[in-house]
């Protein structure tokens, strides 16, 4: 197997710098749309093995990416516990949450396998035939699934769930708990499935203030990484979110990688922590929507930055879907052409 991605998260020294995108498998690519368009919904197709095969290999054979990740979705786990979702063109995921929310001590404490169990199997699949790289598997984090769940169609500035979080607090402490409970589940399945690292998602945690940032996602996402290496030790959890200046600075001790937002130094976050940390980011997705001479300067940048840690390569966020392909082969070319200080 091609180890340069878990080398890295294991504190191994490499020459070369290992890479994957956030979103690879998707919108930007005309073999994603042909699938999906045979589809009457985007949870439709999430729940259909053979889909979410094909999607996930289609990014490997195209762009020869170090890891394939998991084509779901983080509602997924709502969607389990008989939350409708919806997914509306122009305007995103939409929640159903007005009976719900009215007595959330109905919420199921387990997943609905039936709804699950096509995840499980296509990472199954793709294992099959993804023989030389790993798999990634991923969920959200307790903080970002409840701002869905709480906000049903999501706010600019996150007002309906941080409102509900200050008047309700004992209700979101059950959400959170539950939450947390479930994503714990979820990664074990999928780990048990057969992936090879996992990745949390905390996308919207930079919009909580300092005591819920503790609350939230300190401690959840400690909670969730101990709850999963009890049953896998060895597991790499990588955690995503767009700010750190709240994380744990022993955060290192439960999790293996930090991945960055565009608008974080990845050099100045590094010496936030001490002993081993990989990092993995974090060019700009417009970046990569733009290409030129700008990109490669910027990739280049971030190269040099990091040329003498534990790092892997990706985007600030995901890959937008008016990605141009030829850019994503230039990066890939340009981050393989790179050799890193060992």
């Amino acid at each position: 197997m091609n180890k340069i991605i878990l080398d890295n998260l294991n504190y191994k020294k490499t020459e070369k710098v290992p890479v994957w995108l956030m979103r690879q498998a998707g919108r930007y690519m005309k073999e994603y749309h042909i699938v999906k368009n045979k589809f009457n919904s985007f949870m439709e197709m999430c729940k259909n093995s053979d889909a979410v095969t094909e999607i996930t290999l289609q990014p490997i054979k195209k762009f020869d990416f170090d890891a394939a990740i998991i084509f779901s979705d983080i509602l997924l786990i709502l969607d389990a516990i008989d939350i409708n979702v919806e997914f509306i063109a122009g305007k995103g995921p939409v929640v159903e949450n007005l009976e719900s929310l009215k007595n959330i001590k109905l919420l199921s404490r387990k997943l609905n396998s039936n709804k699950v169990k096509p995840c499980y199997e296509a990472i199954r699949n793709v294992k099959k035939e993804l023989i030389n790289k790993p798999l990634i598997g991923f969920s959200a984090a307790p903080w970002t699934l409840a701002t869905y769940y709480i906000e049903g169609n999501i706010t600019k500035d996150l007002s309906r769930i941080k409102s509900f979080s200050y008047k309700n607090s004992k209700e979101m402490d059950f959400i959170i708990e539950l939450f947390s409970y479930l994503i714990s589940q979820h990664l074990i399945n999928q780990i048990e499935a057969g992936v090879d690292l996992i990745q949390i998602f905390d996308t919207h945690a930079y919009q909580m203030d300092y005591y819920m940032h503790y609350k939230y996602s300190n401690i959840q996402v400690k909670k969730i990484a101990k709850l999963v290496r009890k049953k896998y030790p060895n597991i790499p959890i990588i955690y995503y979110s767009k700010t750190f200046q709240f994380l744990d600075k022993e955060a290192n001790n439960y999790l293996n990688c930090l991945s960055l937002n565009s608008n974080i130094s990845l050099k100045e976050q590094k010496k936030y922590f001490n002993g081993n940390i990989c990092l993995q980011g974090n060019l700009d997705p417009y970046l990569l929507v733009e290409g030129g001479e700008y990109m490669i300067k910027e990739i280049k940048n971030i190269l040099l930055e990091m040329e003498s840690n534990y790092f892997i390569f990706n985007l600030g966020h995901g890959i937008l879907p008016q990605t141009p392909i030829e850019n994503v082969f230039k990066l890939v070319e340009t981050v393989r052409n790179f050799k890193k200080k060992v």
